[in-house]
């Protein structure tokens, strides 16, 4: 037996929605980029792969990658430099190639003295250096 047209369902677009919440939209997150990485300041990939540091950068930047930028600033997550343009007592050369863009850091633990240092630009986080000794930025104790 069938139905009549009458009987038929509604389409889709006319059907009730239920009382779920429209989902927020999830926005731009941090990304990481290794493409400005200056060799010779600093460490390079392999030794912190021999200092087993690369595994501890790897788990941050998945951690920290969820957020947006705003948010790992605002968390100091990333730490922005935003008085000076290099910071004055570094021990390292600035990169000539890397003009006019404001410095960050990013530590590999919430305490720990180990950094990459770098800048972002737009929600790209692009690691320049990679400091074991927080040379990029020393602070006295």
């Amino acid at each position: 037996m069938s139905r009549n047209k009458k009987e038929r369902a509604d389409p889709a677009y006319l059907r009730e929605q239920g009382k779920r919440q429209a989902e927020k939209a999830k926005g731009k997150r941090v990304a990481f980029s290794m493409t400005k990485h200056v060799v010779g300041e600093g460490q390079t990939v392999e030794e912190w792969q021999q200092l087993g540091l690369l595994s501890v950068l790897f788990t941050r930047v998945r951690f920290v990658g969820q957020f947006s930028v705003q948010e790992a600033v605002q968390n100091q997550y990333i730490k922005r430099y935003t008085k000076v343009t290099f910071p004055p007592e570094s021990e390292f050369k600035e990169p000539k190639h890397i003009q006019g863009v404001t410095w960050a850091v990013m530590h590999l633990t919430d305490k720990s003295k180990e950094v990459v240092a770098g800048y972002i630009e737009e929600d790209v986080f692009h690691i320049v250096f990679l400091d074991k000794e927080h040379k990029f930025w020393p602070t006295k104790k």
